[in-house]
C-alpha cells in the first residue's frame, strides 16, 4: 500500500429555498425539483476546496463507526423535500500534510490515523453528539450557542460548539476562504447563519493498494479496484474502475466473446 491525497472538511447546511432561487430564479421553486449545486475553488495557498455529495432537501447524518470517534455524512429521501440542503465542503490534503501521524516513518496508514485523530476531536468537541457551529462564529473561532436563521436538519443528536477547533489551522482557514469564494458564485452561501457540522472525513480512501499495468497487485490473483482500494472518488468512478478491472481479469481467465 501507499498513502495518497484525499480531502476532509465539514457539512454545510443552507435553506433549500436559497439554493432553488440561486439555480432557478425566484418564483420557480413550486414547479421544479429541489435544486443541486457543485462548487469548486482554487485558493491562493494552492489548496483545492470543493463540495461533494450534495444532498438537496436532505439531512446531515451521524455516520460514526468507531467508539469515541465521530464522522458525518449526508442523505436525501426520494422526495428531497426537507427544508435544508447540505453538502460536504472539503479541503484537499496530501501525504506530506499527515505524515507525522504515522506509527513509523513512511507508514502507509498515516492518513487513516489522521482521519481517526480528526474523528476523535469531533467526538470530544460535541460531547459524543455531532458538533455544530454557525459560519459566522467559525470565522471568529468562537463556539456557537444556538441557531440563527437556519435550524440544523440532522439524523442523530447534535450540540453547539466550536467546529473550527477540530482542524489544524491550514484546513480551517482553507474552509473559511473556500466558503467565501463559493459565495461569489452562489450568493448567500457564506451567510453567517450557515450551519457547519463535522467531521466529514470519509470522502475517499487515504491509502492505495498498488497495482501494475495489468491492474494486478503484487499478490498474484488479487486485483484492487474501486474506492476502498484508492482508485476512485465516488460512485461513478468506482463503477468505471470496476469495469476496467473486470476486463483485465477476463483477458487472462475468460476472454469476452468477440462475436
Amino acid at each position: 500500500m501507499e498513502p495518497k491525497a484525499f480531502a476532509v472538511g465539514v457539512r454545510a447546511e443552507h435553506p433549500q429555498v436559497l439554493i432553488n432561487d440561486a439555480q432557478y430564479g425566484r418564483g420557480q421553486r413550486c414547479r421544479l425539483p429541489a435544486a443541486a449545486y457543485k462548487l469548486t475553488a482554487k485558493l491562493p495557498n494552492g489548496r483545492g476546496v470543493y463540495t461533494f455529495c450534495m444532498c438537496p432537501g436532505g439531512y446531515v447524518v451521524n455516520a460514526s463507526s468507531e467508539e469515541g470517534r465521530l464522522a458525518v455524512n449526508g442523505m436525501s429521501y426520494s422526495g428531497r423535500d426537507g427544508r435544508n440542503a447540505n453538502s460536504a465542503v472539503i479541503v484537499t490534503i496530501t501525504p506530506e500534510d499527515y505524515k507525522n501521524y504515522g506509527r513509523t516513518e513512511g507508514d502507509a496508514l498515516a492518513g487513516m490515523y489522521f482521519q481517526r485523530h480528526l474523528e476523535e476531536q469531533a467526538y470530544q468537541a460535541g460531547g459524543g453528539s455531532v458538533p455544530v457551529q454557525l459560519f459566522g462564529d467559525f470565522c471568529k473561532n468562537r463556539a456557537s450557542e444556538g441557531a440563527g436563521s437556519i435550524l440544523p436538519q440532522m439524523k442523530g443528536g447534535y450540540s453547539w460548539g466550536n467546529v473550527r477547533s477540530i482542524f489544524p489551522e491550514y484546513i480551517a482557514a482553507s474552509l473559511e476562504d473556500g466558503i467565501k469564494e463559493f459565495d461569489k458564485k452562489l450568493p448567500g452561501y457564506a451567510d453567517p447563519a450557515t450551519v457547519l457540522s463535522a467531521v466529514e472525513s470519509r470522502t475517499s480512501s487515504p491509502v492505495r493498494i498498488v497495482r501494475d499495468e495489468l491492474l494486478e497487485s503484487n499478490i498474484r490473483g488479487l486485483y484492487p479496484c474501486g474506492e476502498g482500494a484508492g482508485y476512485a472518488g465516488g460512485i461513478t468512478s468506482a463503477a468505471t474502475d470496476g469495469l476496467k478491472v473486470a476486463e483485465a481479469v477476463s483477458r487472462i481467465y475468460r476472454p469476452f466473446d468477440k462475436s
